[in-house]
């Protein structure tokens, strides 16, 4: 199961954090200077963030997945932005500590099924729906209130695609291995520590992937409770 470490050194002493801001940069400080003209725009400073060149890792998000509905065909996603290319810790999270309770770039989105596959131990879920990313001006998100990750000024949204399929390892419980499409459909200007810059680009294509921990909540419904960790890539 994947954990909240948020800068885990590499094996050249390099966090992961650093890389992934480095990779912001190297990625956008031309579009950068040549956009704002190098007398207003600082040099190596991005004017976006969470993008960067085809194959690149552009953020990492921890977060949740609640299945509901009478046959377990609704779905709730919510969760939190822990490294973002062109963004620092100071950026993503309030007072220093990396946490949902601190987090400061949430996401929350919904989803409906479009089809299922039950075989054995083995099941494949098809999903289609629509995430927005918020800024916080501070924490304050909390696990046990989904709606506390849709609070703050909408800086992104997306409309995605996703399959998940699920092994049953014991009753009750498996593991969810999420592979989805996003396309960006709204970018906005960012504030605090991140003004002047904007979430994204209208139009960006990426790939998620995710893993994690899924429970049964009621076997008549289907439905159920996921925790997740993962990726967004560049496509």
């Amino acid at each position: 199961m994947a954990t909240d470490d948020t800068d885990t050194a590499t094996s050249s002493g390099i966090s992961r954090r650093r890389l992934l801001t480095g990779a912001g940069v190297a990625a956008t400080g031309a579009v950068a200077l040549a956009a704002a003209g190098a007398g207003t725009a600082e040099a190596g400073v991005p004017l976006t963030i969470a993008t960067g060149p085809p194959g690149g890792t552009v953020a990492e998000l921890r977060g949740r997945i609640q299945q509901t509905g009478s046959t377990g065909d609704t779905f709730t996603s919510y969760g939190f932005l822990y490294a973002a290319t062109g963004a620092t810790d100071d950026d993503l999270f309030d007072g220093g500590t990396t946490d949902v309770g601190h987090a400061l770039l949430t996401v929350y989105g919904t989803g409906a099924l479009v089809a299922r596959v039950f075989d054995t131990a083995v099941h494949a879920l098809d999903i289609d729906g629509t995430l927005t990313v918020y800024q916080r001006s501070a924490g304050g998100a909390d696990w046990s209130d989904p709606s506390s990750f849709a609070v703050g000024t909408a800086v992104g949204a997306f409309d995605v695609t996703i399959q998940d399929v699920l092994t049953v390892f014991a009753p009750g419980t498996g593991l969810p291995v999420l592979a989805g499409d996003l396309r960006q459909t709204m970018s906005r200007g960012l504030g605090g520590t991140l003004s002047g810059r904007r979430f994204g680009t209208r139009g960006q294509r990426l790939r998620m992937s995710a893993n994690g921990l899924g429970t049964l909540v009621d076997p008549t419904t289907f439905n159920s409770h996921h925790e997740i960790a993962g990726n967004w890539v560049a496509v």
